[in-house]
């Protein structure tokens, strides 16, 4: 009788010859985990300023819902906050060294407000960071800069020193007395900016570390008295992007040939199954329209949403991707790269857009602009809220319509609007532009609009709120601001205007 050795002792005798014949993990290919990484840094920095307000909005939202008792919606509020937070802590933090302001001497005329630098009215004027601990290697210097003119005082611009500046000269370096000192000084100009309110994303470099701790500093080569530049968010960004293709670059291994040939089959495979189900998705989305004529208008946005997926694809990043999670946006439809139409706007608030060729009429939501006829209704609503005169009330619906023409034209819109018109065909719209966020914020911070929240409803979700609160927020702000702006200059005392 032959012997019988247990499963167990077979498994031990057996374990070792296919651990030793099964080969290691490859590892990742550098040029995947290369663009990985700047694809993830160039997401994030694009994304920071409408993320940063977004959070703030949240904060807000969070404890107006908690106050009224409802702990459910801001626990889920928290929860969206905390996400976002873990988003950036992930990323963001890993691939760049902040240069806090905090922790920046600051020398001449230089001043430091909360996140942003500015002051640079005297030659010399700066910024120095001690004992920054940086990884050896290659980095750039970004940051987010805006550039404009200071408000007239007197006869201050009398002589041409005392002129407004269309560019400034700055220098970044490496602070060291070891010989290589002038490897790492840049100078770079910093153009001016469009507006007050837009920042640009600048870049300096490339710049080479080989020791830790550095010092770095940064300051005018002159003076600019006559210019406000406001800078924000300075950082180092390490450099991952691969250097170019020599002669002799080797061939692609077995290895990336088959993680290529992998990738490709999985994308093709999701591509055949989302294909087959937005096609039996519209299939019954047009039997429904037939059969139930009244919700035609329901059926034909739903239809073009899910038709606009299939060709813009499941990759959109940014706004959509913060948005469209548990509290996000429901119920918005998203216009990419629209334009302002060249007829005027009908008021500050409301005004045309070409998209694809075809002509929308668009209200912005929750805010409410003068019309520019002072026998309109419109202006007593207006009036009212300010305080002020009708022929002021309209005088302001004018400069409203004026200042969306020109803040407005040859730029790229991004709309979220309500797939239901107003009765006259109007779309009711959220409108986003870049760098600078939801543009309903600007014609509040300039007093330019009053804002119309809409009825509470416990069903909106928690982006709306957080929205329409940061506008409420935004509005007393502006109305306590000195010297006031807009209508709010021109308001009685009581109501936070002119004294």
């Amino acid at each position: 009788m032959k012997p019988v050795f247990p499963a167990c002792c077979l498994l031990l005798l057996v374990l070792p010859v296919l651990q030793a014949q099964t080969p290691p993990p490859a590892p990742e290919p550098a040029v995947l985990t290369s663009t990985r990484s700047t694809f993830l840094r160039q997401v994030m920095t694009d994304s920071q300023l409408l993320t940063e307000q977004y959070e703030r909005a949240l904060t807000k939202a969070e404890l107006e819902v908690a106050a009224a008792g409802d702990y459910e919606e801001a626990r889920a509020i928290r929860m969206r906050r905390d996400q976002l937070k873990a988003l950036y802590a992930g990323t963001v933090s890993s691939l760049a060294t902040a240069l806090p302001l905090a922790q920046a001497r600051l020398m001449g005329s230089t001043q430091s407000s909360g996140e942003t630098l500015s002051g640079w009215r005297s030659n010399g004027s700066g910024a120095e960071w001690l004992n920054v601990r940086i990884a050896p290697g290659a980095y750039h210097l970004e940051f987010e800069v805006n550039m404009c003119d200071a408000p007239v005082a007197g006869s201050i611009y009398a002589s041409s020193k005392f002129q407004p500046q269309q560019s400034a000269l700055f220098e970044f370096n490496e602070v060291t007395l070891l010989g290589n000192a002038s490897e790492n000084r840049r100078t770079f100009e910093i153009p001016r900016s469009p507006d007050e309110t837009t920042f640009a994303t600048t870049r300096v470099g490339p710049l080479q570390f080989t020791r830790s701790p550095v010092t770095l500093r940064l300051h005018a080569t002159a003076g600019y008295p006559a210019n406000i530049i406001r800078l924000r968010n300075l950082r180092l960004v390490p450099i991952t992007e691969d250097t170019p293709a020599t002669a002799g670059t080797a061939a692609p291994t077995s290895a990336t040939v088959t993680m290529q040939q992998a990738t490709t089959s999985l994308k093709s495979s999701l591509e055949t199954a989302r294909s087959s189900a937005a096609t039996t998705y519209l299939a019954a989305l047009k039997t429904l329209a037939a059969s139930q004529p009244g919700l035609k208008e329901q059926v034909d946005a739903e239809t073009r949403r899910v038709q606009k997926q299939d060709t813009q694809g499941k990759g959109t990043i940014g706004l959509r991707a913060i948005t469209a999670t548990s509290g996000g946006l429901d119920g918005f439809e998203s216009i990419n790269d629209a334009r302002l139409a060249d007829e005027p706007p009908v008021a500050g608030d409301r005004f045309k857009i070409v998209h694809e060729g075809r002509v929308l009429s668009v209200r912005l939501l929750w805010i409410d602009c003068a019309p520019a006829d002072v026998a309109d209704a419109g202006v007593k609503r207006f009036s009212k809220h300010f305080g002020i005169d009708d022929e002021d009330a309209a005088s302001m619906g004018r400069f409203a319509r004026e200042f969306t023409t020109g803040y407005l034209s040859g730029k790229p819109l991004r709309l979220l609007v309500r797939p239901y018109r107003d009765k006259d065909g109007t779309l009711p719209a959220l409108l986003f532009l870049p760098d600078v966020g939801l543009y309903q914020n600007v014609l509040v911070d300039h007093g330019l609009t009053a804002v119309a929240p809409p009825p509470r409803d416990p069903r909106r979700g928690a982006a709306e709120k957080a929205l329409i609160s940061t506008l409420e927020a935004r509005e007393e702000a502006a109305r306590r601001h000195q010297p006031p702006a807009g209508a709010w200059a021109l308001a009685a005392p009581s109501e936070g205007g002119k004294p």
